[in-house]
């Protein structure tokens, strides 16, 4: 005798990061990665994502992530591309985030880059460099 299956009971989800969590917890790695890397965030409803997509980002991955999403929270998902500009990917702030925790941990390199840097320009643009890194020039 086959058991007949409960529908899931609607899932509500008003976050881009909750939306990246729901796929990890659904051991959906292809689908969390791409989500990571190759979109970015404009708009978020409950029901309702709008995304800009890179280049990269394979060409069925809106009409698979309606799908997924629909499986997952139990209620219709509208994806779409959109033409404003969106937030950049959580792979491209994830690595904002550690650029600076690294410049702050080592103040020190990132004035030897800039030093490197001013070298190959014949001794020009390593204020700049060290103004745009942040850095102070010891004395």
């Amino acid at each position: 005798m086959a058991e007949a299956q409960a529908a899931p009971a609607a899932l509500k989800i008003t976050t881009f990061s909750r939306t990246v969590a729901l796929a990890g917890e659904k051991r959906d790695l292809l689908t969390k990665a791409a989500l990571e890397a190759d979109v970015g965030l404009v708009r978020i409803e409950d029901g309702r994502l709008e995304l800009t997509l890179e280049r990269s980002a394979a060409r069925t991955l809106i009409n698979d992530l309606s799908r997924k999403l629909e499986q997952w929270t139990g209620r219709r998902w509208t994806v779409i591309v959109s033409n404003e500009a969106g937030q950049p990917t959580l792979r491209a702030q994830n690595e904002v985030v550690k650029n600076q925790r690294e410049r702050a941990a080592n103040p020190i390199r990132g004035s030897r880059r800039c030093w490197r840097a001013s070298r190959r320009q014949g001794g020009r643009g390593a204020q700049a460099c060290r103004r745009d890194a942040g850095i102070r020039r010891q004395r």
